[in-house]
């Protein structure tokens, strides 16, 4: 398993409030992406968030938790998900989406709650979203990401992680095959970046990315 991550401040923000945090153990890969809410605080929480689940979710593992079935993984995720909850809004503020995925034992399994998504590359650079956004826009659940990308009330999102309310994630599972190429990424860069410059900056991740007004976050895995 191979990936990259990347993340480009926008224009609208002093801060970025993106995160992404990936790791690879020889067994499982764990990818996590956040993005921050316009909410005070929401920066700071994103990148608490991303750390403190990594840290826990491989220290849980190291106790024997299992996660090579998707009812595991998700059981383990959501179990994490909820025990950080209040030890995070104890010292931090704000809101944030976010989605949690794994690949483990030939299986993805996904934890989300917000406008961060993930998507299935093919071999013209072209990305199936498997994922559907959390957001006013798409209150029927039925638009696609590019169709979103031009509703100005896809920015309005109807779940995510914040004080007040235990996570409920939505949960995606499917198989995880040899060969594939999966992208997790916020919406500043399925929203705010045509599909040409998606997969040019899928192709050269080091590339300028400039005019864009909300943090571009993604990560790319070869498995």
């Amino acid at each position: 398993m191979i990936y990259t991550t990347r993340s480009v401040k926008g224009r609208a923000r002093e801060d970025n409030r993106d995160c992404a945090g990936a790791m690879f153990d020889g067994d499982r890969g764990l990818f996590v992406i956040v993005d921050g809410t316009s909410k005070a605080g929401s920066g700071r929480l994103a990148r608490g968030f991303v750390q403190r689940l990594m840290d826990t979710y491989q220290s849980r593992v190291g106790q024997g938790i299992g996660d090579e079935t998707h009812e595991l993984a998700t059981q383990l995720i959501w179990s994490v998900l909820s025990d950080l909850h209040a030890p995070l809004f104890s010292e931090l503020c704000g809101s944030t989406s976010y989605l949690v995925a794994v690949v483990a034992n030939g299986l993805l399994t996904i934890a989300y709650e917000g406008d961060c998504g993930c998507g299935v590359i093919d071999a013209r650079m072209r990305i199936e979203w498997i994922t559907t956004p959390h957001c006013l826009a798409n209150w029927k659940r039925d638009r696609t990401h590019r169709d979103l990308a031009r509703d100005p009330a896809r920015n309005r999102i109807t779940r995510s992680y914040k004080i007040g309310k235990l996570p409920e994630p939505e949960i995606v599972v499917r198989a995880a095959q040899a060969g594939e190429r999966l992208v997790f990424a916020t919406d500043g860069f399925w929203a705010d970046m045509s599909e040409s410059l998606q997969a040019e900056a899928l192709s050269s991740p080091e590339m300028d990315i400039t005019g864009v007004d909300d943090d571009v976050t993604w990560i790319d895995v070869h498995l």
